[in-house]
């Protein structure tokens, strides 16, 4: 499947490496929302009965880090798939993430428009581009 980002009448270009590590972040989207639901129940490592030195590293704190960076790219696609109206957020999601045709119910044009708007806000949200 081919990433394409408008270049016409587009004022959300951005640089093509941005573009795509924010397309690639909305792909993980279910993998992420797995993950943070499986930090929550994995359990610490076994313990062999063995002394270890003084600086055992605190393991809930590097879950509960680790969760928070996964929670953070969660809500900023959530927030920024809500900022554009409801009758285009189901098809702008399926064709990010499956490649899906836009359905013939608004012109390509307007899905195309608010298509470049959520993957700009999204990479504005994760601070990965600043320009808007």
């Amino acid at each position: 499947m081919r990433d394409y980002q408008r270049k016409k009448n587009n004022k959300y270009i951005l640089p093509s490496a941005v573009y795509h590590q924010t397309i690639w972040t909305i792909r993980d989207y279910y993998r992420m929302k797995e993950e943070a639901d499986a930090i929550l129940t994995e359990s610490s490592a076994a313990l062999d009965g063995m002394p270890h030195g003084n600086n055992t590293p605190d393991i809930v704190f590097r879950k509960a880090v680790r969760r928070e960076k996964i929670i953070t790219k969660i809500t900023a696609i959530d927030t920024a798939l809500s900022d554009i109206p409801d009758e285009y957020q189901k098809p702008i999601w399926k064709n990010i993430l499956y490649g899906t045709p836009f359905p013939i119910y608004a012109d390509r044009s307007t899905y195309g428009r608010n298509k470049a708007k959520f993957i700009a806000n999204v990479a504005e949200r994760l601070g990965l581009y600043d320009d808007f």
